[in-house]
């Protein structure tokens, strides 16, 4: 269920802290993260566990992320469906409703009336115009329709952020970390300011995506993580660096930083 939000500045408030001026560069960091999403999709078509001379040993390796990839595809293909729903629906509705009422309320007087309306029109010439419009007005307020739906429905899902924010976790092997992790890294902790991610430690959170961009900071630190338990693994086995790390059963323990910082 979603809860209230705090507003984002209002246009004629100035901001006065650093974080507050960060809040005005939000779409220019999302752009950056949709540019590292765009620059890695490629990867994801060739998925090692899916490819047709993959062993079994590959399949096992990759099942734990796979299992996840598919869990959050399978809740993006139904808020998909939803939002074709909503936009069929939207525009049966703003092309045949009002009519419908009309007549349905007016009975066969008003229906009578309709007809002799479309029919002077008709022989004015105009009716393609007007059926040209209405039918452009259509299409764009059922596609406005289901392109909202489809945003909310995503937007709620917060099972689908999470997974994908715990995908550097997972047991075995991981693509996407393979991929990703460096320059999302370097993104989330050093090219965008600290500044901009005290907003999320904000009583009243004015991010106007605010899910996302926990998912965006969580992702970036279970990276770390991830490279802090392949970085002892590989240490405590005599593996040599950069040697892929199959993570055992259970995945990467959330406190191994705190597990290597003993250690040392």
């Amino acid at each position: 269920p979603s809860s209230p939000r705090a507003q984002p500045l209002h246009k004629d408030m100035q901001p006065t802290t650093a974080a507050e001026k960060e809040l005005l560069k939000e779409n220019l960091y999302l752009n950056r993260v949709q540019e590292v999403l765009r620059n890695h999709r490629g990867f994801l078509a060739n998925y090692p566990s899916k490819a047709a001379d993959a062993s079994e040993d590959t399949k096992r390796q990759y099942a734990a992320e796979q299992s996840i990839i598919s869990e959050v595809t399978a809740n993006e293909r139904y808020a998909f469906a939803c939002g074709i729903a909503v936009s069929g629906i939207v525009f049966a509705s703003v092309r045949y409703g009002p009519r419908y009422l009309a007549s349905m309320i007016g009975g066969k007087e008003k229906a009578r009336k309709i007809k002799e309306a479309d029919e002077i029109a008709e022989k004015a010439k105009t009716r393609w115009i007007q059926k040209t419009v209405a039918f452009i007005v259509e299409v764009g307020f059922g596609a406005w329709a289901g392109w909202r739906g489809y945003n909310i429905i995503s937007a709620q899902n917060s099972d689908s952020y999470e997974a994908i924010a715990k995908i550097p976790l997972c047991a075995g092997r991981s693509i996407v970390s393979e991929k990703v992790c460096t320059e999302w890294v370097d993104l989330v902790h050093n090219e965008i300011p600290t500044a901009f991610w005290k907003n999320l430690d904000e009583k009243e959170c004015k991010l106007k995506d605010e899910q996302r961009w926990r998912s965006v900071r969580e992702f970036a630190d279970n990276c770390v993580k991830r490279k802090a338990f392949e970085d002892s693994y590989r240490k405590q086995h005599g593996l040599g660096t950069g040697v892929p790390v199959d993570v055992p059963k259970g995945g990467v323990p959330v406190d191994i930083l705190q597990r290597t910082l003993v250690k040392k």
